[in-house]
C-alpha cells in the first residue's frame, strides 16, 4: 500500500512541476498576473522578507540629510531631514510593496515547490487579464486547477474542463515535498 501511495505522491508531483512551468511560462510572457498582499508576506521568517527594506530608505535619507546639515548649515539640514521623514512616511510603503511584488515573484518561479511555499503563506492571487476568469487566491484557491483550466496545451482539454470553483476539495489536499 505504501508503494501504491509512493506512486501517487511522485505522479501528483510531477504533475505539480508541469503545471508550475506552464504558470511560470505564462507570467513570463505576460498571459498571467500575480497579484501579491504585503501584509501577508512582509513578517519575520516569510521567504521573502527583507528587514533591510525597512530600515536602509530611512538611513539613506537621514544620512543624506545629516550632510545636507553640515555642508549648509542647520536651517537646510532640518528642512532636509523633513523632507526626509515625510517622504519616509508616505513612500515606504509603495516602496515595500515593490520589492516584496518582485521577490515574491522570482522566488514563486524559481521551483514549483516554492510556488507551494508561497501559495500556503497567502496573500496571492493569481489572474488572466484578458479572461472572465475570476482570480485564483491563495491559500484556498487551488492553482494547480487554475492552471489545468485556463493554460492547457490543448485548447480542446481545456474548453472540457469544467469551470469549478478555486476552492480545494478533501482529495487536493496533499502537500509537495520538498
Amino acid at each position: 500500500m505504501s508503494e501504491l501511495m509512493a506512486a501517487w505522491r511522485e505522479k501528483k508531483t510531477q504533475e505539480a512541476i508541469a503545471l508550475h512551468d506552464r504558470l511560470r511560462l505564462a507570467v513570463q510572457s505576460g498571459r498571467v498576473h500575480i497579484y501579491t498582499d504585503q501584509r501577508m508576506l512582509d513578517f519575520q521568517g516569510s521567504p521573502v522578507h527583507n528587514g533591510w527594506d525597512h530600515l536602509m530608505p530611512l538611513m539613506v535619507m537621514m544620512v543624506l540629510a545629516l550632510v545636507i546639515l553640515l555642508a549648509t548649515g542647520v536651517a537646510f539640514g532640518i528642512v532636509a531631514m523633513t523632507i526626509g521623514a515625510l517622504a519616509h512616511l508616505l513612500g515606504i510603503k509603495h516602496f515595500i510593496a515593490w520589492r516584496i511584488r518582485h521577490r515574491t515573484t522570482a522566488y514563486m518561479l524559481e521551483t514549483a515547490h516554492h510556488w507551494h511555499q508561497i501559495w500556503q503563506l497567502g496573500g496571492i492571487a493569481i489572474y488572466m487579464p484578458d479572461s472572465n476568469e475570476p482570480p485564483c487566491l491563495a491559500p484556498r484557491g487551488d492553482w494547480r486547477k487554475f492552471a489545468q483550466r485556463n493554460l492547457s496545451d490543448d485548447p480542446a482539454a481545456a474548453a472540457a474542463t469544467p469551470a469549478e470553483t478555486d476552492m480545494p476539495d478533501a482529495a487536493a489536499g496533499e502537500i509537495l515535498p520538498p
